[in-house]
């Protein structure tokens, strides 16, 4: 039942077993940078990024489990393909990762030769279960009704199109800052793109607890430091290159794997919390 949150058991077991499929994608990158919009979580800088990204995956392990029999998953602006991973081989399922960053494909490809690696979604066939995580937003809001379409259409008769976007609206400005997000969406909006797209029952979710807080200082901050970036990327993108090339290493240095999962991580209705997660499920209408 789709209605009922995702009770996200057993979230620190995943987030440790998710650091060895992330440990296989880094070491299929070696030394390159290819994380210019987000598609490698290993190198995102804090192990709260992380736990936030496997409470997605974790939740669409348990919607899937709930529909049983799932043999194949897509997903789409899969990055490198680690959680992905992680999620088919916690279903036993056929794993489609779709990008269209070709230096993320051929990190994917091979980190996870067992994976279907896809440019385009149109390559990829039809699966009780899509997942599209922290993927709208850096689609203008003009093209998302169109996305939209293309990942419902994608989900087989009877399965389930799981979605996830953070939820910037108490940012400095409404915005994280982040220039990739050109397209970000409020909880409304979000739910009215999935519905006309075709989604016959549309349910939100708001990811709460402390990887999801928004603190005063964080709130401003933030949105400057990635504005900062910006600019820096647009003046001196070979410097910027260099300098997340540095951020890569010193990244892989870190081991996160001892780190305390927070235990407050919860999927709640969009009225009960204040995390900055959004989570959607989506089933088609009939065709």
């Amino acid at each position: 039942n789709p209605a009922q949150p995702p009770a996200l058991a057993g979230l620190d077991a995943a987030v440790r077993q998710v650091y060895s499929f992330l440990e296989r994608a880094a070491a299929a990158r070696g030394g390159d940078w290819v994380n210019a919009e987000g598609g490698d979580v290993g190198v995102h800088g804090s192990h709260r990024s992380v736990v936030r990204h496997v409470a997605n995956y974790l939740a669409a392990a348990e919607l899937a489990e709930r529909l049983g029999g799932v043999d194949a998953v897509v997903d789409v602006g899969s990055g490198v393909g680690a959680l992905g991973a992680w999620l088919a081989d916690r279903l036993g399922a056929t794993l489609h990762l779709v990008d269209h960053d070709e230096r993320i494909r051929r990190v994917a490809a091979a980190a996870f030769p067992a994976a279907h690696v896809h440019a385009s979604l149109s390559e990829a066939p039809q699966a009780p279960l899509v997942t599209g995580m922290e993927v709208i937003e850096h689609i203008s809001r003009p093209e998302q009704g169109e996305f939209a379409r293309a990942v419902i259409d994608k989900v087989a008769p009877g399965g389930l199109l799981v979605l996830s976007t953070p939820d910037e609206t108490r940012y400095l400005g409404g915005w994280s800052g982040y220039a990739p997000h050109i397209g970000v969406l409020t909880p409304e909006s979000l739910e009215r793109v999935l519905r006309k797209a075709g989604g016959a029952s549309v349910t939100l979710w708001r990811m709460d607890g402390a990887p999801y807080e928004l603190g005063r200082v964080r709130r401003v901050a933030e949105p400057l430091g990635n504005r900062a970036w910006s600019a820096l990327s647009r003046r001196s993108p070979r410097l910027a290159v260099r300098l997340g090339g540095t951020a890569t290493t010193v990244a892989a240095l870190r081991d996160w794997r001892d780190a305390p999962v927070p235990s407050d991580v919860r999927a709640v209705p969009l009225a009960d919390g204040r995390g900055t997660g959004l989570l959607a499920v989506a089933a088609p209408g009939v065709r």
